[in-house]
């Protein structure tokens, strides 16, 4: 069966939460930055002061938006880097992660163990929504001298939002350093740092228009003198963070957050419609079940496991016979097979393969949601008459 639409005739990007395109506003941001005022901002001539000013105007941009006070803001090349900084900085002898957590926080926690006779790693159980099991976990754990814990804002896979608040009060009963990775859920969700109440926070651009290789660590004054940096050198940061500051990105990361933090009201509730409509049309259509909270999650998410499709060859055939790219996954985790977040939240090794993420952003249309579904209904049709799945 032939699509009623040419191929690639008009491409719809479905795959935001791995990277989004960037706003034609943030591009006219960085411009300057790049041929015009392209000063180190360590130096202390003309350009030089031009830059360092772009970057403090930048940093104290998005501390507005966090509500916090822009020395506690510290740019760094991502959310990867944000999350092994936060892990690795701190001196820990017991530390406990969320069984859901992005990989760039649960490799380097399980690098930092060195010496499991004084350190010791400790996984926070989610239940079938994602959702982090606190008492649970304290039922099952024998230690109660955690000094780091990190639990994410919302999930990159099923978008399920963590009651963070709630997580900051038991860290803090328990004198525990809190780290949340909100790359995710920044831009998309309204919320400051005395809301979340962390006492560190990771950020990245690349995730609401802005420039990828850029990204923040939010570290709250009063635990500064307890952070190590990860990286040495150039003494930039306040010597926390060396190495030269990457002006057009840092600028660029501002614009962004800028946009996507006024976007929010609007756009936001707008995503939740569309996403819940998609969901529904993926369940009655392909019997498929939606992974993730029921109502605590993020707009822009939609994950489904469609009983005895393998959603690669779906996603496969999307993309290069229907110019519609969607996800089986995450994007960090590509080459692995079986999702640690599906498996944590109870699924079996089959549902795994057989998982769809789709990811919206605000530079998707209504009726690029609905000519995406009917792309991908042909598509199923199609793959099943050439028996692909």
């Amino acid at each position: 069966m032939k699509p009623d639409f040419q191929m690639y005739e008009y491409e719809i990007y479905l795959d935001n939460a791995a990277t989004t395109a960037l706003d034609p506003e943030v591009v006219e941001a960085m411009r300057p930055y790049w041929d015009e005022k392209y000063g180190n901002p360590e130096t202390v001539y003309r350009l030089g002061r031009e830059s360092a000013k772009a970057v403090e105007d930048a940093r104290a941009s998005i501390s507005e938006i966090l509500k916090c006070d822009p020395e506690e803001i510290f740019f760094t090349s991502g959310g990867t880097e944000a999350n092994n900084w936060a892990i690795k900085g701190i001196d820990t002898g017991e530390m406990a992660v969320g069984a859901t957590e992005h990989a760039s926080v649960l490799e380097p926690a399980r690098w930092k163990i060195h010496n499991p006779e004084e350190d010791a790693l400790y996984e926070i159980p989610v239940d079938e929504y994602g959702i982090v099991d606190l008492d649970r976990f304290d039922s099952n754990k024998t230690s109660s001298l955690l000094s780091l814990v990190s639990v994410q804002y919302a999930n990159n896979e099923i978008g399920t939002i963590q009651p963070v608040a709630k997580i900051a009060e038991w860290c803090k009963k328990k004198g525990a350093v809190f780290h949340c990775d909100a790359v995710q859920a920044f831009g998309k969700v309204d919320f400051d740092v005395d809301d979340v109440g962390c006492d560190m926070m990771s950020l990245s651009a690349h995730k609401i228009h802005g420039p990828m290789g850029i990204g923040a660590l939010y570290i709250r004054k009063s635990i500064q003198n307890q952070m190590e940096p990860l990286l040495h050198g150039g003494g930039q940061e306040r010597g926390l963070r060396s190495g030269t500051l990457a002006v057009p990105e840092i600028v660029g990361f501002a614009k962004a957050a800028e946009l996507a933090h006024n976007a929010i009201p609007k756009e936001m509730k707008r995503l939740m419609s569309i996403s819940e409509w998609l969901a529904g049309s993926l369940c009655g259509s392909f019997k498929a079940k939606r992974n993730g909270h029921p109502t605590q999650r993020l707009p822009n998410i939609i994950n489904v496991t469609i009983p005895n499709v393998e959603t690669e060859v779906i996603c496969g055939i999307m993309c290069t016979q229907y110019g519609t790219c969607l996800s089986a996954g995450s994007a960090c985790s590509t080459s692995k097979r079986e999702s640690h977040v599906l498996k944590a939240i109870g699924h079996k090794s089959g549902d795994m393969l057989s998982t769809l993420r789709i990811s919206l952003s605000r530079y998707n249309s209504d009726s690029d949601i609905r000519l995406a579904f009917a792309r991908l209904q042909t598509a199923m049709e199609d793959a099943k008459k050439r028996s692909l799945i």
